[in-house]
């Protein structure tokens, strides 16, 4: 027997036009629902030089449409993972680094393997002038303090009875302005660091009085020369961007605004005494990525100053306003510039007027850390 031939109004055809409509929509609400990876699919990648050398420690951020969900920090490869559940949620990748320019990718459906190539950022000594217009000439900017006001509450403070440590990879290198950055290292040297609440109070009290900077005799060049002591706002001495004193002493202004940042600029409210300028950089999620500075002084004028760069708090998580990585530079006789470079392993804070004893490391760990 020959099947009767069934036309496009007959009831069989409307009872499959009806299950392949509800297969098309099921379909369209499991892509919608993960914009990322396919179901069960990890993402995993790579950052690199623009030469292609791999970047250890670069911090790289998996985010949906508003919001940083996972954070990781590539190892000593560049190689990096985020699980199947944050894979799936995720709109964008972004990677940054101390020297570098920040880079976003948009996660591909379908796609588990990324490559991210950083470009080098270089480092300028100039302050805040852009397009001809000096921020510190502008008035305070009541959108920047909201930023600064909101940025400040996703940290602990209250740091006054507390003392914090951690080991860390270091170099110092003599180099000229135009090479300045973490670019160019030598192999780095395992060390360590840290500070009891009272030499923080101390640095506080005597910015109050005397500015950021007070004057030394230096005797590490073939003739002793004058030099300032400036506070290490690039390590432990970082969670003053948050503090009060610091949004006492400084106007803020908005400077601009990315796709998923803001640049807040400080300016010191007294200039009669050594003091800093420079920007923070606020993320979407008000986070801070980045303090940058510089140092004003009088003679002798040094040209100093640093950045300071902050790995995203986990979710929920309350932190302190610690560095992942620090640079200082200053500029030393004949003209070259001295520059310093440190990378944190992990902050401890522990209660005490003391440093807190940092735990024992294997010899595998020292070997790696200095690498």
């Amino acid at each position: 027997m020959v099947a009767a031939p069934v036309s496009a109004g007959s009831q069989p055809a409307l009872r499959w036009a009806g299950r392949w409509a509800c297969l098309c929509v099921a379909a369209l609400a499991l892509a919608q629902s993960a914009p990322g990876a396919l179901a069960g699919q990890q993402i995993v990648g790579r950052v690199v030089a623009s030469d292609g050398t791999p970047l250890e420690a670069v911090a790289v951020e998996a985010w949906d449409a508003q919001r940083r969900i996972a954070a990781r920090s590539t190892d000593r490869a560049g190689l990096f993972s985020f699980p199947a559940d944050i894979a799936a949620r995720a709109v964008t990748l972004r990677a940054e680094a101390l020297g570098f320019e920040p880079l976003r990718v948009d996660v591909v459906p379908g796609r588990t393997n990324y490559r991210l190539v950083l470009q080098a950022s270089p480092i300028t000594l100039e302050g805040l002038t852009v397009e001809a217009v000096d921020f510190c000439e502008l008035d305070e900017d009541p959108v920047a303090r909201l930023l600064w006001e909101r940025a400040r509450a996703r940290y602990r403070r209250g740091l006054d009875t507390l003392g914090v440590a951690t080991y860390l990879a270091e170099a110092d290198t003599v180099v000229p302005r135009e090479d300045l950055g973490p670019l160019q290292l030598p192999e780095l040297a395992l060390s360590q660091r840290g500070s009891a609440s009272v030499l923080r109070f101390a640095w506080t009290r005597r910015i109050a009085r005397e500015g950021y900077a007070y004057k030394i005799k230096r005797t590490d060049a073939p003739r002793p020369y004058d030099s300032w002591v400036y506070p290490p706002l690039e390590a432990d001495f970082a969670p003053h961007f948050v503090e009060d004193e610091f949004g006492e002493w400084h106007r803020l202004v908005l400077e601009g605004r990315t796709a998923d940042s803001w640049s807040v600029a400080f300016c010191p409210r007294d200039d009669g005494r050594p003091f800093i300028k420079g920007r923070l950089i606020i993320a979407a999620d008000t986070t801070i990525r980045s303090a940058e500075w510089v140092f004003e002084t009088p003679e002798p004028v040094e040209h100093a100053g640093g950045r300071a760069f902050f790995h995203a708090p986990e979710e929920g998580a309350a932190a302190y306003l610690l560095p992942a990585e620090g640079l200082t530079w200053r500029e030393v006789p004949g003209g070259l510039y001295r520059q310093h470079y440190e990378r944190y392993e992990g902050w401890i804070v522990a209660p005490g007027d003391s440093v807190p004893l940092l735990p024992l490391r294997r010899r595998t760990e020292r070997a790696r850390a200095g690498n």
